[in-house]
This record gives structure tokens, sequence and C-alpha cells, in this order.
């Protein structure tokens, strides 16, 4: 089987996480990378449009690989903070939609499947997942902060979901794979279903 080509999206208006299995050019080899951005809207309720438009320049930049599938972590559920859900619901939306223009297939994955698939809880902390993803696949790339762990562990849930998996697949892995509805993708090579 071909190596597939993935990117993996934990988005944020202050710093997006992204891996990859493909550079922009195509060529293979895994990533993560941070994209910061810096607050310009002045007031709770303004949609931060220069923020926005950083993320969706680094997801274009990402995706220049014409990924087969797009890992993106869905919304978490916040407490009493409803300017910060509507402004990342704002993101997601905008992001998504610009992937859907563009013909590409993404996939969101709930904040506990990410936590589930690197730590085996689904109530994990941000500190625990980038420990446990960085015990396991920090021999493969620099991860380099949550956001990133995050990522990592969305990229690779994804290869698992699709028999490319980096490391051995655990019970607890498993449980958090069956539960990401996976869609079957269109690659060069003909149909690709989860296993």
């Amino acid at each position: 089987m071909t190596a597939l080509r993935l990117v993996a999206l934990d988005l944020s208006l202050a710093a997006t996480g992204v891996a990859a299995t493909h550079n922009h050019h195509g060529e293979a080899g895994l990533l993560a990378r941070t994209v910061h951005t810096a607050r310009t809207a002045h007031g709770a309720t303004d949609m931060d449009h220069v923020r926005v438009n950083a993320v969706l320049r680094d997801v274009a930049a990402a995706v220049k690989c014409r990924p087969d599938l797009v890992v993106i972590e869905w919304l978490p559920l916040f407490d009493g903070k409803g300017a910060t859900s509507l402004r990342l619901a704002e993101l997601h939306g905008v992001v998504k939609h610009w992937l859907h223009h563009q013909g590409l297939t993404y996939v969101d994955v709930h904040p506990p499947e990410v936590k589930t698939w690197a730590t085996g809880k689904g109530s994990a902390n941000k500190k625990q997942v980038q420990e446990a993803i960085t015990a396991t696949y920090g021999r493969l790339l620099h991860i380099d902060g949550h956001d990133q762990a995050d990522a990592v562990a969305l990229l690779t849930l994804a290869q698992a979901a699709y028999g490319q998996p980096l490391a051995t697949v655990t019970a607890h892995q498993r449980r958090a794979l069956g539960n990401v509805k996976w869609p079957t993708l269109a690659t060069e090579a003909g149909p690709v279903v989860p296993v």
C-alpha cells in the first residue's frame, strides 16, 4: 500500500498545531509545527480576521501536498467562555469550508478520542498527552508543545485507522479508532477504506 498523504490540525486562534506525513512539495517525511498568531481584534465580539487569515495561510501551505485526508480536532468544550467558543467555531467553519472548496476530504476527531489515543484516558490533560505522544513518537520527529502533540496524535491516529501505524496499536487506541467515523478515501491508487 502506498503511504497516505495526511495533514492533521489542532486549530486555535493563538497556536495552531500542524502535523503532516509530507511537506508542501509532496516529499515524504513526518513534520510538526505550530502557527503562533497574536490577537489583533479589539473587542471580545470582534472576529479576528487577521488571525483567521494567518491560520488559513498556514493550512493552505500544509495542504499543498494534496493530502488524501485532513484530520481536525473537533471543538473543545468551554465552560463560561462564550466568546472564545464562538471565535474558535468561526475559525473551524472558515477552514473547513475552504478545505471543502479545495476538494479536500476532512474528518473531525473529538478531543476525548485524541486523549484516549495518546494516553488511554479520555480526560487526560494537555501535559499528559504531550508526554505520551513524545514518548511514543518523539524518536520519529520533534514535538514542541501541546499543540504539536495534539496534531501528531491526530496524524498517528489516522495513520493507524488506514493500516499504516507508526507504533504498535494498543487496546485503548483501538477503542479511540473505533469511535471516529473514518471516510473511505479516494486516492490515485484507488479507494482506501479504514481498517
